[in-house]
């Protein structure tokens, strides 16, 4: 087992930021990523910055998927992330979202069951793009994965983006990981949309480490909802929420209008939502 073999556990519907500070276990982490999405009949996207296309191609080759047919049929494009981001001058998080949408409304018109995104992050440093532009661009992307179509892997080098940095960016993230993540991981949280009624389903933590990417997934709780039909937000396999998670999932509720219902919510989080958020088991406020 190699060093990034975690990545193999990220699936469709996560949205992972990998910390790394070596371009080679970069690189393979890359290569696994997309390599997987191959094998499993998805799109890929590669948008790169320290690796050439070329590497990056080479690498998925190596790890045993051969990439000739992928790139000629548009299943695999690899591409510097500079000519998908900066071809109309300086980026905003809301031009970087749309780019990233296009991409997967694309995949969907082309029939792919998924799409895999990559992105070396590297390539933002010296654009003028902010630490808080980037912030709520990872953030803006987060209603992307809860249909299960979609998984992504943000790159950040941790030689290049200070401490203080990485833990604001890794918390627009459900999950983080790194190299030298045990084999058993797997995102912190994982948000899946339910039908019939609408929803959303909550599945593992949520605590600093990633409670801001619980807020921008909240913000699509009533996203396909039916006029007159309150959304449920299904708490049933999370596991723990820390005090100020439980205060945005009160927040959540309030905001998605009468009638929000709370599913299997545990006797110890239904106190605390009363206690912080004046926010009973049905959901009322």
């Amino acid at each position: 087992m190699t060093a990034t073999s975690v990545v193999d556990q990220v699936d469709l519907g996560d949205h992972v930021c990998w910390i790394h500070d070596d371009d080679s276990d970069a690189l393979d982490a890359v290569g696994r990523f997309a390599a997987a999405g191959l094998r499993r009949g998805h799109k890929v996207v590669c948008f790169t910055e320290t690796s050439t296309p070329q590497a990056v191609r080479a690498r998925v080759d190596a790890v045993g998927v051969p990439t000739e047919a992928a790139v000629a049929a548009g299943q695999l494009r690899i591409l510097p992330a500079v000519d998908a981001f900066l071809a109309d001058g300086r980026p905003t998080p809301a031009t970087l979202a749309d780019a990233v949408r296009h991409e997967v409304d694309q995949a969907r018109r082309e029939g792919y069951p998924g799409v895999r995104l990559s992105g070396d992050m590297a390539w933002v440093l010296g654009t003028g793009v902010t630490l808080d532009e980037l912030r709520r661009y990872e953030l803006a992307l987060n209603p992307l994965f809860p249909d299960g179509r979609v998984a992504g892997l943000c790159l950040y080098d941790r030689r290049r983006y200070p401490a203080d940095r990485l833990r604001l960016l890794g918390a627009a993230h459900p999950g983080t990981a790194a190299p030298s993540t045990p084999r058993t991981w797997s995102p912190l949280l994982r948000a899946y949309r339910i039908g019939d009624p609408a929803g959303l389903r909550l599945v593992g933590q949520v605590d600093r480490s990633n409670r801001d990417a619980l807020v921008a997934l909240l913000g699509g709780l009533t996203a396909g909802r039916t006029a007159g039909v309150p959304p449920v937000l299904d708490l049933t396999d999370l596991s723990f929420a820390d005090a100020g998670a439980v205060t945005e999932l009160a927040r959540a509720v309030r905001a998605g209008g009468p009638g929000v219902r709370l599913v299997g919510c545990r006797p110890a989080l239904r106190r605390l939502l009363h206690v912080l958020g004046g926010v009973t088991a049905g959901g009322s406020a």
